[in-house]
């Protein structure tokens, strides 16, 4: 299996350190953020909830409440798989080894002809305060000019979207605990590995 690998989680759980991490493992030159795939599908979008970030999607439908955060997020989701998928199919018919790192993780989302064929990896801290702390350090080692704080008051909401996300996950998504970072990196060099020798 040539390795087309969709990494999930909200922000602040190692995404993009382990992406990066990855790609000097395994030799793979292209790593996409799905921050950067939003940013750049805005403009072409005819739908109000992707003018707001994804904490703040639930507004379209109202109250602050979980049905309708994950309404908004799920909104936004649809709009971003088109992207998704088709970069994602690019990637396995030119064989071009690819990592899309993204909130947007839902399974359920990508094209049935592809979804075989990409290795799926969901990155969850279950300790809140960790994980808030995590956000903090950010600032000092991937995203410098984007301080963690107003990320971890949205906490709450984000933890709705990872509760669905882990929920709707399926049993071809490696579920991955990354409270100890070295481990982590280990567990998913083994697992990648069997997967491309699969």
């Amino acid at each position: 299996m040539i390795p087309v690998i969709l990494i999930g989680g909200i922000p602040g759980v190692g995404k993009t350190s382990l992406s990066g991490f990855i790609s000097r493992e395994f030799n793979i030159n292209i790593i996409l953020s799905g921050d950067y795939l939003r940013e750049f599908l805005r403009p072409y979008a005819d739908n109000p909830a992707m003018g707001e970030s994804v904490y703040n999607a639930y507004r379209i439908y109202g109250e602050k409440n979980e049905e309708n955060i994950i309404k908004g997020y799920l909104n936004q989701s649809e709009f971003m798989y088109k992207g998704i998928n088709a970069v994602l199919r690019r990637s396995i018919d030119n064989g071009e080894p690819l990592i899309l790192e993204t909130l947007y993780f839902n399974p359920e989302m990508i094209a049935s002809d592809i979804r075989n064929k990409i290795i799926m990896i969901y990155i969850h801290i279950p300790d809140k305060s960790l994980h808030g702390n995590r956000l903090k350090e950010r600032i000092d080692y991937t995203h410098f000019n984007s301080p963690g704080e107003r990320l971890v008051e949205q906490l709450p909401v984000y933890s709705v979207i990872e509760k669905y996300s882990m929920d709707h996950c399926g049993d071809d998504v490696f579920i991955v605990d990354n409270t100890d970072f070295p481990i982590t990196k280990n567990t998913l060099i083994n697992y990648i590995k069997g997967q491309i020798n699969h």
